[in-house]
């Protein structure tokens, strides 16, 4: 793909409000205010990322294509508490590659927010590594709102190390193709993970997302939980898997998934999976469910005083709110289904 990269990016829109701390540019990082140690790499990015880093036998083509062209790592080294970070991922009008290291010190507890938009006919990639120490806790909320001439390809890797804990929050509108793989490694002892995700696939959209968990501490739990909504024409797939390895001993996993069509024409599939490798289990369990609107549900809400355009707006906005992404920004999420 001999794509040019973006000359121009913008980040501006009364859809939601947020501050910003950092932008992320194509060749640099702009910085709005100073709230905790960073550094942009530039070179020699496997001395950083274990993207770069690993052995691989099979790297996808999205994948290689960000490692090729990717100019710089954006490092944050979290050393305190902080109550909110922001990171913009701007709308490029060609193509823009974002790459995050987050290393959240020991017993340090963090919030950092993501936001991705793409308003725009570009190509984007983003790819996220967050590493959190002992006794730490790491929130990571990820808002993307794609327009339909926009394809996004992101990939996020979370370790989580003793008694450490990451919840990973989603609030996603995909654009013409959003492709989301999150990988989720439970080191050490008692270190937990939680996933929560709100997927809205709007009219002539697509959206493919992968969720991840790996046990390998004793004592783990995570929890893979995703709600999505089907508009008219909108495609909307999720894949949930969770593994307990053999040397992971009294773990406790749950793989969810619920997807709704709203209309005749959406189109939904769920794949919840579980690998269990160990017999000494505390537990572990999944459930999916695809459907639509539920006829004899429509029937008794309209008997309660409800048309069927309220009964979708209150059903839609459940979906919407329920990783808790929305509230962190205040959202007028029913202009971004318009759009």
């Amino acid at each position: 793909m001999d794509l040019e990269y973006a000359d121009s990016l913008s980040w501006e829109t009364d859809l939601l409000k947020f501050d910003k701390d950092v932008v992320l540019l194509t060749n640099k990082v702009e910085y709005v205010t100073d709230v905790v140690p960073t550094n942009v790499v530039t070179g020699r990015f496997k001395d950083y990322s274990e993207v770069y880093r690993k052995e691989r036998e099979y790297v996808n083509k999205m994948e290689a294509y960000h490692m090729l062209r990717n100019k710089y790592i954006f490092v944050v080294d979290v050393d305190r508490d902080i109550e909110k970070y922001n990171v913009i991922s701007p709308s490029p009008n060609g193509y823009l590659p974002n790459h995050i290291i987050l290393n959240v010190g020991e017993d340090v507890e963090s919030k950092v927010n993501i936001i991705d938009f793409g308003f725009e006919a570009g190509l984007k990639t983003l790819f996220l590594e967050v590493n959190v120490d002992e006794d730490a806790k790491l929130e990571v909320n990820y808002l993307y709102i794609h327009s339909r001439d926009t394809p996004m390809y992101g990939e996020f890797y979370f370790k989580a190390n003793e008694k450490s804990e990451i919840d990973f929050n989603i609030l996603g509108f995909g654009g013409k193709m959003t492709h989301i793989r999150s990988y989720m490694d439970l080191l050490g002892r008692e270190s937990r993970g939680y996933t929560l995700g709100s997927l809205i696939a709007r009219e002539k959209t697509k959206t493919d997302v992968i969720t991840n968990v790996t046990h390998h501490g004793d004592y783990s739990e995570s929890i893979l939980s995703i709600r999505g909504g089907i508009l008219e024409n909108g495609y909307l797939v999720h894949r949930g898997a969770a593994r307990i390895l053999n040397v992971s001993h009294e773990s406790n996993t749950a793989v969810k998934s619920y997807l709704t069509i709203f209309g005749e024409h959406g189109t939904a599939h769920s794949i919840p999976m579980l690998e269990v490798d160990t017999g000494i289990v505390a537990g572990a369990s999944h459930s999916t469910s695809v459907s639509k609107l539920d006829e004899y549900r429509l029937f008794y809400l309209e008997k309660m005083g409800l048309s069927e355009r309220e009964i979708v707006d209150l059903l839609l906005r459940a979906y919407v709110e329920y990783s808790g992404v929305a509230e962190e920004f205040d959202i007028d999420w029913r202009r971004i289904i318009k759009l």
